[in-house]
C-alpha cells in the first residue's frame, strides 16, 4: 500500500511541482528567508503552504492542491524533524540550485529549488519535491 501512495506522491508532484515561478509569491527577502519559509512548510508537511510559497500552484487548482497535502500526510503520519542541504551548486551570476532532504526516522522528502539572488530579493525560479532521491538528483 505503501508503495502505492509514494507512486502516486511522485506522480502527482512530477505532474504539478514543474511549473515555473515568476509571480509575487515566489520572490524572499533573501536566501534565509527562503530557507525559513521552506523549512518551516516542509517540515510541517503544509504541501498547499510550500507549494504557493514557491509559485508551483498556479497549474493546481485549490482542490488538487489540497488532495496533494492529504497524500502527503497520509504517506508521512508525522512532521519531519531533520533537514539537510544534499546537494549545493553556485552556478555564478547569483544563480543557485540546491536540494534538501527532510526526514523523520526512515522516512524521507527531498526538495529542489532553483533560485536567484538579485541582491534586494532572491526569486525561487523551479521547485519540486519528491519522495526520491533520484528524481530530484538529476537536477545537477
Amino acid at each position: 500500500m505503501r508503495i502505492f501512495q509514494t507512486a502516486a506522491l511522485i506522480f502527482g508532484c512530477l505532474l504539478a511541482a514543474p511549473s515555473f515561478a515568476q509571480d509575487e509569491d515566489s520572490i524572499f527577502r533573501d536566501y534565509k528567508h527562503l530557507r525559513s519559509v521552506l523549512d518551516k512548510n516542509m517540515m510541517q508537511r503544509n504541501m498547499v503552504d510550500v507549494m504557493r510559497a514557491f509559485g508551483a500552484s498556479d497549474e493546481m487548482t485549490p482542490e488538487q492542491l489540497t488532495a496533494l497535502e492529504k497524500r502527503v500526510r497520509g504517506i508521512f503520519s508525522r512532521d519531519f524533524t531533520n533537514v539537510d542541504v544534499l546537494r549545493s551548486d553556485n552556478m555564478g551570476n547569483g544563480w543557485k540550485q540546491e536540494l534538501y532532504a527532510y526526514w523523520n526516522g526512515a522516512s524521507y522528502i527531498y526538495a529542489y529549488v532553483l533560485m536567484h539572488d538579485q541582491g534586494d530579493r532572491v526569486n525561487a525560479i523551479h521547485f519540486k519535491f519528491n519522495t526520491a532521491f533520484a528524481a530530484l538528483n538529476e537536477n545537477f
